[in-house]
């Protein structure tokens, strides 16, 4: 979707323009949300899903102490930092399918990480997330502010907030 303000070309979904911060509600064609649950998800901001607090390392360390790390805080992915700032993001798949037969559980978590990963912040909406997941194939998006990760959201989040919007949770 290109920002008609700016030029930048986004992501179809994006509520406003990555560059400029420009609201691209009115150009995604999509109509009024005809239920709570999609109005909901259109407008509520990541925030209301209470973002869980990141779990971060360092690219130098060893896969082993990742996975120890991982397997002791039973979460699904840890975020790569270097000084505070997002770095990569290492995930159960990347484990599975980096890692067996290719590299040792000594290597540095830098070769097996995703670098550079989505990220949003938590004014974007629900939908967003839900639509950069959707797009990216990934099940987990780190959260930022002021450009250091605060927070990460999983695909289950969504899914118990929309659980508990259809009364089913």
């Amino acid at each position: 979707m290109i920002c008609p303000s700016c030029g930048h070309k986004n992501i179809p979904g994006d509520d406003f323009c990555e560059n400029c911060n420009e609201s691209l509600m009115s150009l995604d064609g999509i109509s009024s949300p005809k239920t709570e649950i999609g109005r909901s998800l259109m407008e509520d901001p990541i925030k209301k899903l209470s973002p869980k607090k990141p779990i971060a390392i360092s690219e130098k360390e060893s896969l082993l102490n990742a996975v120890e790390k991982m397997k002791q805080s039973k979460i699904g992915c840890l975020l790569i930092t270097e000084g505070n700032f997002l770095k990569g993001i290492l995930s159960e798949r990347d484990l599975l399918f980096k890692v067996l037969g290719k590299v040792t559980l000594s290597s540095p978590v830098s070769q097996v990480m995703t670098p550079d990963p989505e990220s949003l912040r938590e004014t974007d909406s629900i939908a967003t997330a839900l639509n950069k997941m959707s797009l990216g194939g990934f099940r987990h998006i780190p959260i930022l502010k002021e450009g250091r990760p605060s927070g990460i959201i999983s695909i289950r989040d969504i899914l118990q907030y929309i659980s508990h919007h259809l009364g089913t949770s």
